[in-house]
């Protein structure tokens, strides 16, 4: 049987090292009638803010006073620093440990485990640009990993009550789970900083072509939503217009080598979704999978 209390919403909550994930994460729990006890931050100014925005909580300096008040700990910050934050901690059999992290395995928590505490995973599918975006949780997956019952349940029915939805990850695809994150975020807006680059010739700066190009990726954004893959999918890949392809990768491969590779190398790994609409023949596929796997 498990040491763990019976854990409901009235369980005490502790999110130690609270960032803008942490923060966020807090103030969502807190809305949704969670227990949250206690938070840590070692900058006296954002402990006056979580003071502020979270009233009845207490909000200290020390990771492990805070840990201290509850069953369930959260220990979020930097992926490069909850193996160090863990260290810091000690908690108690009857006490559990869940990560944030997307990409690490459920060891950077050993030595909690080794004391008999719980630990688990929990990974938000979302980006948090400010210690505010609690509002960034609504319609989110939540990716769960936890060998104990109880404590997995809770994880899914917390998931839930932010208004998301969890799904069970194992550590041995958190590396593709989490480089598929990245790409769909961190690497679809340095994309986009390429893209607005690309206007340099029409003497127009890339802030004021982000701002011309947003329209566009929003409209590609709510296609996506609306009618998935490939059907979303536009542009001369879907045509299989082998003249335009042509006159694109010059035009890439002009603003910079790396550029004109970074082109080719989207395009062609992306070829494969663009053809299952069916409007490229075999012949004028290969004809443009030649031209996008030709060195720049």
């Amino acid at each position: 049987m498990s040491p763990l209390p019976s854990l409901g919403k009235e369980t005490p909550v502790a999110i130690v090292a609270a960032g803008r994930l942490g923060s966020s994460l807090a103030i969502a729990m807190s809305k949704a009638g969670y227990n949250v006890t206690a938070l840590s931050s070692r900058r006296t100014e954002h402990r006056k803010w979580l003071s502020e925005q979270l009233p009845n909580s207490v909000v200290v300096e020390s990771a492990q006073t805070a840990a201290n008040t509850a069953s369930v700990v959260f220990v979020t910050g930097p992926d490069a620093a909850i193996s160090e934050i863990a260290d810091s901690i000690d908690l108690r059999a009857h006490q559990a440990a869940v990560h944030c992290a997307g990409v690490l395995p459920l060891s950077v928590l050993d030595s909690i485990r080794g004391s008999g505490a719980e630990v688990a995973g929990f990974h938000p599918l979302q980006t948090f640009p400010s210690v505010d975006s609690s509002d960034q949780l609504e319609g989110v997956s939540f990716a769960i990993e936890s060998s104990e019952e109880n404590l997995d349940s809770w994880l899914f029915e917390l998931a839930e009550a932010l208004d998301g939805s969890g799904f069970h990850i194992t550590t041995e695809g958190r590396a593709a789970y989490h480089t598929s994150a990245v790409m769909a975020c961190g690497l679809v807006s340095g994309l986009v900083g390429l893209a607005a680059e690309m206007w340099e010739p029409l003497g127009i700066s890339r802030s004021e072509a982000l701002e011309r190009l947003i329209p566009l990726i929003k409209s590609t954004a709510d296609a996506l939503d609306a009618k998935g893959l490939p059907g979303a999918i536009t542009g001369p890949y879907v045509r299989g217009d082998v003249g335009t392809v042509e006159t694109h990768l010059a035009a890439a491969a002009a603003k910079s080598p790396e550029t004109g590779r970074a082109y080719a190398a989207l395009a062609a790994a992306a070829l494969h979704i663009a053809q299952e609409q069916g409007g490229l023949s075999g012949s004028v596929y290969e004809r443009i999978k030649i031209l996008l796997n030709t060195p720049i």
